[in-house]
């Protein structure tokens, strides 16, 4: 068998795979008519954020930009700049509901179909037009790659872009400028927050390479992307007060697993990517990082001893940037793709790098056959052609088995998520606000939702994700009556793990949908549960207290109290950290037990904080506790719930220096309320930083003088 490759063995001229186009048109138009297969001629979303970047982009196309309800406080949940801004000119072009999720995929599609052409021009510069062809096809037959352009995410815009970049590297790294390489690194920047790091990286290598020596304009272009990065940086800080998107605040694993934890679950992570995506070794559902990985699909087998070899054999004009960019890639992935959502949507957050190890590895596969034929021209185009055919069938696997796994993610939002948001429409009073635990649908709704998981809605940022119920608790409380939503959307799951949740709920669901998955649930909200556990209860407690005035209070784990008071803690067991978690228990009382619900800490270390005070005058600290408490512990295993016991408990206090003695008591059976007197000279300041140190359980304070 002849491949249909040219076989020229040095570097071309860019043109165009048409083979390679007709194939990814096919493959598109496959994918697409699968979804509409499931669907019923619907177009729905493979992953339901698109339509929380959707909500984002209408609101940016109706001049309320980053607001994800009209009214409310900025949040940027909705990560790419970029890539919402392009939702909302669909929007303002006519595109609405299922159209905007039309709209998307399209624009993916366009993405995919210009990678095809720069994988090939990439392989064409870097080795040869048949290399270029192949990197092209094998592109156009990746099936993770091909469902990531055509999900209607920011990661087709990332890819496409990554791509660009590079090969606009391997044709200006020894021209006379940089303005394609910059432009590219400047949109990637306004893409993804990987960009800043990519955009820093190739500012000094520009500097101290190709415009080294240069005067005038072209080194301020050199230092464009990274401009362009750090002003997203500073546009989500005076929006929202936040450096970073709210939808990556909490995604960091060492806050979440601490260090140890987090080195073990990256060096795991990576592995897997070496030997699973990069050499094939694993069979295609072996997990990768928090989710599925079907590693065997992305590229044929041992494709990593391609790329080292495309590596190895660089022509020398190429040579750079080609190791330049590579090497760019891994310290990105490195420092970006380690976080509690890896593995996720087939492991999107390195998934932008994916097209580029394709056009290496197609480049590494020519040149092993060029070594291995040594100037036998018919060898090196058999050889070669079997190659191709072997690239061709995992390619043709992978996208065969990645089309129908679109349609089945397509169908099952079509009748699980997509068929809630339309009985909200149809079913619940205009104006009404929805407590969601479960998705994000209001797009399709029209109604206002409350994101309970802190992504979009204001009052519920800033909470770790190994504290997500606790922070959700305490948000919850919080909540003026006013504000408080009157239905509860949650899933099967959500309300089977999070007591929260079931207290909200009041009674059972109205609606419930029929997809055989987790289903999705509507309930009435009550509010009798939050509001309690604000306010003290013993009448002991009451009874030392009088005479005095409350002057400060912390409620522990509502994130918004903690970063007021500047809040730190370190409570850990061995070395894995111990997390807030809410607990259930009653307090006596004449008339009978009141049950009450808290959020709190099992303290194993310290907390620190700033308490509002007189100087100079006694300071008495009143800890709600308990004789038990929950703790969330993350580790590389997997996430789990600890009851930690608390017989004999005790703290000091510190302040300035200056250490009081060890309190000691014994919490008793249900709530506690202990007091503890500070020493006014303890007090400095009208704020003072307490340190706290022990064994105990904290759940709230408040302090009276």
């Amino acid at each position: 068998m002849e491949p249909a490759i040219p076989e020229e063995s040095a570097p071309s001229e860019p043109g165009y795979p048409i083979a390679a186009l007709i194939v990814a048109t096919g493959v598109v138009i496959l994918f697409v008519l699968m979804l509409l297969g499931a669907t019923q001629g619907h177009f729905a979303p493979q992953v339901v954020d698109l339509l929380l970047v959707a909500q984002y982009a209408k609101a940016m196309a109706e001049g309320h930009p980053f607001q994800y309800n009209p009214g409310e406080p900025a949040t940027t949940g909705a990560t790419s700049l970029l890539h919402t801004a392009l939702l909302a000119l669909g929007h303002l072009l006519g595109a609405r509901g299922e159209g905007l999720v039309a709209f998307a995929i399209a624009a993916g599609a366009l993405l995919f179909a210009g990678s095809v052409v720069l994988a090939y021009r990439i392989g064409a510069r870097l080795e040869g037009a048949r290399e270029g062809q192949l990197a092209a096809l094998m592109l156009a037959l990746s099936g993770p790659v091909v469902w990531s352009y055509l999900y209607g995410s920011d990661i087709a815009l990332a890819m496409f872009l990554s791509l660009l970049l590079f090969e606009r590297l391997l044709a200006e790294w020894r021209g006379p400028g940089i303005a394609g390489s910059a432009t590219a690194a400047a949109l990637l920047a306004l893409t993804r927050p990987e960009g800043l790091v990519i955009a820093v990286v190739l500012g000094v290598a520009w500097s101290a390479g190709p415009l080294r020596g240069r005067r005038g304009p072209a080194r301020g272009v050199a230092w464009l992307p990274t401009a362009a990065g750090l002003l997203v940086l500073g546009l989500y800080k005076w929006l929202t007060g936040s450096w970073l998107g709210t939808s990556f605040a909490d995604k960091a694993l060492v806050p979440n697993y601490g260090l140890s934890g987090s080195i073990a679950l990256a060096a795991d992570y990576f592995q897997d990517l070496l030997r699973g995506v990069l050499l094939g070794f694993y069979p295609s559902q072996t997990p990768l990082g928090f989710a599925r990985g079907w590693s065997p699909h992305y590229l044929p087998p041992l494709a990593l001893i391609a790329m080292v070899s495309g590596l190895w054999r660089a022509r020398p004009e190429t040579a750079t940037p080609l190791r330049l960019w590579l090497a760019t890639a891994c310290l990105t992935a490195a420092a970006a793709a380690p976080n509690t959502f890896m593995g996720v949507h087939f492991n999107r957050h390195v998934l932008w790098v994916a097209p580029t190890l394709i056009a290496v590895a197609a480049v590494g596969l020519g040149g092993l056959v060029r070594s291995w034929a040594r100037g036998d021209a018919a060898l090196d185009r058999r050889a070669f052609a079997w190659g191709v055919a072997l690239a061709t069938l995992f390619g043709a696997l992978s996208t065969a088995r990645f089309a129908v796994h679109y349609a089945d993610l397509g169908g099952e939002l079509w009748v699980r998520d997509m068929a809630a948001a339309r009985w909200i429409k149809a079913n619940l009073p205009e104006g009404a606000t929805i407590a969601n635990a479960a998705t994000s649908v209001e797009y399709l709704t029209g109604h206002r939702n409350m994101n309970l998981h802190g992504v979009t809605s204001p009052a519920f940022l800033g909470t770790r994700a190994a504290e997500r119920e606790a922070g959700m608790f305490e948000a919850l409380e919080r909540l003026p009556v006013a504000e408080r939503p009157r239905y509860l959307l949650a899933s099967d799951a959500a309300m089977d793990s999070q007591e929260t949740l079931r207290l909200l709920a009041d009674g059972s669901p109205i609606f419930r949908t029929a997809s055989f998955g987790d289903e999705l649930l509507v309930h009435r909200t009550r509010w009798d549960a939050f509001g309690p556990a604000a306010r003290l209860h013993l009448p002991a407690t009451h009874a030392a207290l009088a005479g005095m005035e409350e002057v400060d209070r912390l409620d522990v784990c509502d994130a918004e109290d903690e970063a007021s008071h500047g809040y730190r803690v370190r409570s850990r067991l061995g070395h894995r950290l111990l997390h807030g978690a809410t607990h259930v228990d009653v307090y006596p009382a004449p008339e009978g037990e009141l049950a009450l619900m808290d959020a709190g800490r099992a303290i194993l270390g310290w907390e620190s904080f700033e308490v509002s005070a007189r100087p100079g005058r006694d300071l008495v600290m009143i800890l709600r506790t308990a004789a038990t408490a929950d703790a969330m512990q993350y580790a590389a295993e997997g996430p789990r719930r600890v009851t930690m016991a608390f017989d004999e408990a005790g703290l000091s206090v510190s302040s300035g220096g200056q250490t009081t003695p060890l309190h000691s008591f014994r919490p008793g059976a249900g709530w506690s309320e202990i007091a503890v007197r500070i020493p006014g000279h303890l007090l400095t300041g009208e704020r003072t930083r307490l340190e706290l140190r022990g064994r105990y359980a904290a759940f709230h304070y408040w302090f009276f003088q």
